[in-house]
């Protein structure tokens, strides 16, 4: 079966799907994007999705509204077409084409971008897994909040990460923790689960907003706020969300063993019922 991508207006085989290269999503990162779970076939969580895809848009001032509905048709269609299961589905709305100049010129038309991926998720089953991560300078630009595909900061710091064995680089601005090179970050201490507060030093995650509801279904001690880098040196359990690693377990950062390198029990418990709400 041919993998089938969307551009535009119209669905086209993968390796023939193509911008122009005087795109500003490909000359300046001027463009905004999602990145969306299908589990078991079923698409996750696609109300804040479009939420989030809206409140970027906007930010940056494109000349475009976004059809909920055709949207929606058009992932719903790429998961039929390319069978897929499991994975993740991208979508990435760019300003425009025009000759290459910083200041952008009004009314251009923006290229909308979708394809899938098969992707294997870190599920809370007998081979749900632990995974270390490092800690890095957040050296993004001052809007993270706005999930722009300006990333080079990002592809610094998880490359870092790669290179030395790690799943994920945790950013430190001063001595305060802010988030992740691709997910948000919680510890967990004294039972109180505690996280950074959604503003703009952070992207708002769609599985964070979505595990702060369940936290509080299950009245949990939810505290957002800052905290310290030895904050998360000395935490009882450490995780990460993102749509790509849904809750994910960190058991060492940098040198430091978490929890003697063992998933904790409420991550393991809060991994188990958001997989179950979602599903």
């Amino acid at each position: 079966m041919p993998n089938i991508a969307f551009i535009n207006s119209r669905y086209i085989e993968f390796k023939n799907a193509k911008v122009h290269i005087e795109d500003r999503g490909f000359q300046f990162s001027d463009s905004v994007y999602e990145v969306l779970k299908v589990i078991n076939k079923k698409l996750i969580d696609f109300d804040f999705h479009f939420k989030r895809l809206k409140y970027s848009s906007s930010e940056l001032n494109f000349n475009i509204k976004i059809d909920k509905k055709k949207i929606h048709r058009i992932f719903l269609s790429l998961i039929k077409k390319n069978n897929l299961t499991n994975g993740i589905i991208y979508l990435q709305i760019t300003r425009g084409t025009q000759a290459r100049e910083h200041a952008y010129k009004k009314n251009l038309k923006p290229n909308i971008i979708v394809y899938t991926a098969k992707k294997n998720f870190n599920l809370p089953n007998k081979n749900y897994k632990g995974f270390k991560a490092i800690t890095y300078p957040d050296i993004r630009w001052g809007r993270p909040d706005i999930k722009t595909t300006s990333l080079l900061a990002n592809i610094l710091a998880a490359t870092y990460a790669a290179n030395v064995g790690a799943y994920e680089s945790i950013f430190i601005k001063g001595n305060k923790i802010t988030e992740a090179a691709h997910s948000n970050v919680w510890i967990i201490k004294k039972k109180k689960i505690i996280t950074h507060p959604a503003n703009k030093e952070i992207l708002k995650g769609v599985t964070r907003t979505v595990l702060i509801s369940l936290i509080k279904s299950l009245n949990l001690d939810l505290i957002e706020r800052e905290f310290t880098i030895k904050e998360l040196y000395n935490s009882d359990e450490i995780f990460i969300t993102s749509s790509g690693s849904l809750i994910t377990p960190i058991i060492q950062v940098d040198k430091i063993k978490i929890n003697n390198c063992k998933i904790g029990s409420i991550t393991k418990s809060l991994a188990t019922n958001f997989y179950k709400a979602i599903i």
